[in-house]
């Protein structure tokens, strides 16, 4: 059974939750996962779809645990969320709770993504929102959000949500190559 954390959207018949990856849902990811791949979306890279089979979850469910826990070296403090709404996979959302090199001028401390099939539905900005409240909850006082200057759609869910910019670099990583990155704090 998923756990679920205790904050839901509920709007007419949607409901939106996000809990925590449980082998329920690795289906759903694994599509999530393709539908990235497939429309080669590099602002939010997730797993290989090719890399998730059956054992995917139990073969990787140790090394999530010690990111939530730190003990990963070179690695902040993770947690992973999956967003569900009925039954269905919408997306994910991470949380990263220290500041680190990496955090501040890369990956920032929060990352969120949505199916592809499912954009367009206001499930971003739903993600982003109960991501919040999760890191209120882990005794955050303020969040940085680092979004690739073209993911228009990202920056109107951050703006909108309170994000106020700091400053736009231009940064290098392999997903994404060269490019501009605007950073985003969001106070909680």
């Amino acid at each position: 059974m998923p756990v679920l954390v205790n904050f839901n959207l509920q709007e007419g018949r949607k409901t939106l939750q996000l809990i925590k990856r449980c082998p329920e849902y690795v289906s759903g990811y694994k599509d999530y996962c393709r539908e990235l791949y497939d429309n080669d979306i590099v602002y939010f890279r997730p797993t290989n779809p090719d890399s998730i089979d059956e054992d995917w979850f139990s073969r990787t469910k140790c090394w999530y645990d010690k990111k939530e826990k730190g003990l990963i070296e070179g690695q902040p403090i993770s947690f992973h969320y999956w967003a569900v709404d009925n039954g269905k996979f919408i997306g994910e959302f991470q949380l990263r709770t220290q500041f680190t090199e990496k955090v501040l001028m890369d990956i920032g401390s929060i990352g969120y993504a949505v199916k592809v099939s499912e954009w367009g539905k206001g499930y971003g900005t739903e993600i982003l929102r109960l991501g919040l409240e999760i890191a209120k909850e882990h005794g955050m006082e303020k969040v940085l959000l680092n979004i690739n200057e073209k993911n228009a759609a990202s920056v109107r869910v951050c703006e909108k949500l309170g994000g106020k910019l700091e400053d736009t670099v231009e940064i290098y990583n392999e997903a994404e190559e060269r490019h501009l990155l605007k950073r985003y704090w969001i106070t909680l």
